[in-house]
């Protein structure tokens, strides 16, 4: 859930280079953050507690540089706690994403035999165990070797990267948390991220679970963990270009990936797009499982529904818990896996789990190269480009769309659902200018104030209730709690009282007269209503209208919600594209 940067080359800036790194991978840990270089023969650090934007460094001028910009796991929110960190003799740094699980035990041994220890965290005893691998190390792979002593002796999942003033080199291994090189003109780069390098270079080599790299002014080799053999490198061209990661004119990514969303949901319509792969999976399956984290969950659970209404049964289930399903997984059966970075590690270790009971896995994910990526049996790419904002808006858009269709192709109404599709893209890409767009800002001052709101659905709109409510509470942190609108009666209506806001997601399908009934219910006891959906309706305070583009209705209630969110968020004075205590990609249990 950190990010890592680093480079050795021929260009003597390479503080500057890790520091605009680290800023383009700030989504992904955001903390605190450092930068060490080589020089005099010695490493330089400079790290603080707090975001990276705007940060500038004064450290000397150096070839080799490595950094990191930290979401808290081991020890606070502190400048000592920021890496890299150092070994004894200030030889080498160390940056790491991951968890040391035998960290006492390892810390422990390091302070018996008088290794000195400045911060709290897990991540400061690999410099040390570096450092003691390289006083038995010999020849000029010494600093792989020593890092692969060193990587080999921690508990867990981890990725590691070691800069080493004597080797000038740098070294890193990774088992659970991406790893990718950069291969450019004037040297080499590391990052856990391929948008960090997209300024310096397309050629890219994505590093496997359980292997180590080791670059210096002169080439990137690729070495196994397990046998300390070199293998060849395997480079790769990125289809992103620099562009597509950046902000351009918008204030901040969240706003400007859900403006993309219009032309996600058009390309998808117009091509294939993977669609034809999920269909044939799904149909051949002998069973079906849908798996997820957080926005990835509320995509499964909208193929379970789509699924159902084509005849076929699909079991949608959060990736954390489903080790509590994998009984009912055996050979035959598919596991659909929804992942927009593709390094979920609740996701790959379900997919893991059930691949060893004799599943295919079927990979929906926008990170080319990711782990659940190279893992999978097959793959297809949601290919809407990079993805900066922390929370998931068009890679949710993309597989609320691949999944429709796909429905679609089972139930021979393809042409039908590009169709409709299409017609949701248009209404979606006028929201975000008519006045609709200027509605859902009242609607957001009128609740900005409030500490509680509910959102009510039915059916399909019942995933789009828990995705509203996921996208309210993530930015804005007003607490937001989506429900099925048939449980009201059942207990959450004790909690409706004159004023409770309550957004009803109101698409015109066959859920939507007891849908309305549910509406009237909450405003009889006098709570705040604000409908979405194609029609007004008597109960609704608010009406945020959208299209009746049928089922792919459900694209622009989607849209509309993210959009409550973001005019929440900005309202309350959050950063919407960096939520407190998020990350984009969560790789530690």
């Amino acid at each position: 859930m950190c990010g890592i940067m680093g480079y050795v080359g021929e260009r003597r800036d390479a503080a500057e280079l890790v520091l605009d790194g680290l800023r383009a991978l700030e989504y992904r840990g955001y903390d605190s953050w450092g930068v060490a270089v080589a020089s005099g023969g010695r490493v330089h650090v400079d790290k603080r507690a707090g975001k990276i934007a705007g940060a500038t460094t004064s450290l000397a001028a150096s070839g080799l540089a490595l950094g990191h910009t930290r979401w808290a796991t081991n020890g606070g929110v502190t400048r000592e706690n920021a890496h890299p960190h150092l070994d004894c003799r200030a030889r080498v740094a160390v940056v790491h994403n991951g968890i040391v699980q035998n960290d006492l035990a390892l810390r422990s041994r390091l302070v018996r035999d008088g290794h000195r220890f400045a911060s709290e965290t897990d991540t400061e005893l690999i410099a040390h165990l570096v450092e003691e691998a390289l006083a038995a190390a010999t020849g000029p792979d010494r600093l792989v070797a020593a890092t692969i002593a060193a990587f080999r002796s921690l508990e867990g999942l981890n990725a590691i990267a070691v800069l080493d003033v004597e080797t000038g080199a740098l070294a890193a291994a990774k088992s659970g948390s991406p790893l990718v090189v950069g291969v450019a003109e004037s040297g080499y780069f590391l990052a856990s991220d391929a948008t960090a390098l997209l300024a310096h270079t397309r050629r890219l080599a994505f590093v496997a679970e359980g292997k180590a790299v080791l670059l210096d002014a002169g080439r990137a080799r690729l070495f196994d963990v397990a046998s300390h053999r070199e293998e060849p490198l395997a480079l790769v061209d990125a289809a992103w270009s620099v562009g597509s990661a950046d902000k351009g004119t918008y204030p901040d990514y969240m706003t400007k990936e859900i403006h993309e969303q219009p032309s996600v949901i058009a390309r998808i319509a117009s091509s294939d797009s993977g669609v034809g792969t999920v269909a044939s999976e799904v149909a051949a399956a002998r069973d079906v499982f849908a798996i997820g984290c957080g926005t990835g969950f509320n995509a499964a659970l909208a193929a379970e529904y789509l699924f159902a209404s084509a005849g076929r049964s699909i079991r949608a289930a959060r990736a954390s818990e489903f080790a509590h399903c994998l009984r009912l997984v055996s050979p035959g059966a598919l596991v659909l896996a929804f992942s927009q970075s593709g390094e979920t590690i609740d996701v790959l270790d379900a997919a893991r789990a059930a691949r060893a009971r004799g599943a295919r896995v079927l990979a929906l994910t926008n990170v080319e190269g990711s782990s659940l990526f190279r893992f999978a049996d097959r793959v297809v790419p949601l290919a809407v480009g990079p993805e900066r904002c922390v929370v998931a808006t068009k890679s949710f858009i993309a597989e609320l769309a691949l999944t429709y269709l796909a429905r679609c192709k089972l139930a021979d109404e393809y042409e039908a659902g590009r169709d409709l599709l299409n017609r949701a893209s248009a209404d979606v890409a006028a929201m975000l200018v008519d006045e609709r767009r200027r509605a859902i800002r009242a609607v957001a001052a009128s609740l900005q104030e409030r500490e509680h709101l509910y959102v009510l659905g039915r059916g399909l709109g019942h995933v789009l209730c828990l995705e509203t409510a996921l996208k309210i509470k993530e930015v804005s942190y007003l607490h937001a709690e989506g429900f099925a609108a048939g449980e009201l009666k059942h207990g959450a209506i004790a909690l409706i009282e004159e004023g409770t806001p309550c957004v009803v997601i109101a698409p015109n399908d066959e859920t939507l007269s007891d849908v309305l009934a549910s509406a009237m219910q909450v405003k009889a006891r006098g709570a705040k209503v604000i409908g979405i959906g194609p029609e007004p309706h008597i109960a609704f305070d608010h009406h945020v209208p959208t299209a009746d583009s049928g089922v792919a209705t459900f694209m622009s209630i989607a849209v509309a919600g993210q959009l409550l969110g973001y005019e929440l968020a900005r309202l309350r004075g959050h950063d919407p594209d960096m939520p407190r205590n998020l990350a984009k990609s969560v790789t530690v249990k």
